[in-house]
């Protein structure tokens, strides 16, 4: 494509580059912070991963309960709906602590001993 290359002299140009000094200086501990950063962001996205792994199964026996209540032992929905409906802010604060107490214990609780030993 560039048969001429009299205008090119990519070697030239890169020793310029490289025996000016930069502009700018980093830090002497630049690249353990960069490890330490990406460190935590790594364990911060697995322990995530774990909760919502743990959440999916948990959904996932709940819903595969209900359904055998339903079909097998021919379980009333509908009276299984009025006991939801009528009693929706126990079923939602139960559901939220229980969530919350899977989330502490998943992530928050791993990610903060996590820090403690990295810091």
């Amino acid at each position: 494509m560039l048969e001429n290359k009299t205008n090119f002299d990519t070697d030239k140009l890169l020793d310029e580059v490289l025996l000016a000094e930069p502009e700018f200086t980093l830090p002497d501990n630049f690249a353990g912070m960069v490890a330490e950063k990406v460190g935590q962001r790594f364990a911060w996205e697995q322990y995530v991963k774990e909760f919502l792994i743990y959440l999916a199964v948990i959904v996932g026996i709940v819903a595969v309960s209900a359904g055998m209540a339903l079909i097998w032992f021919e379980a009333d929905w509908k009276a299984w709906f009025n006991f939801l409906t009528s009693n929706m802010a126990m079923v939602a604060a139960a559901n939220f602590l229980l969530v919350f107490i899977l989330f502490a214990d998943k992530v928050l609780l791993r990610y903060f001993m996590y820090k403690s030993t990295t810091d």
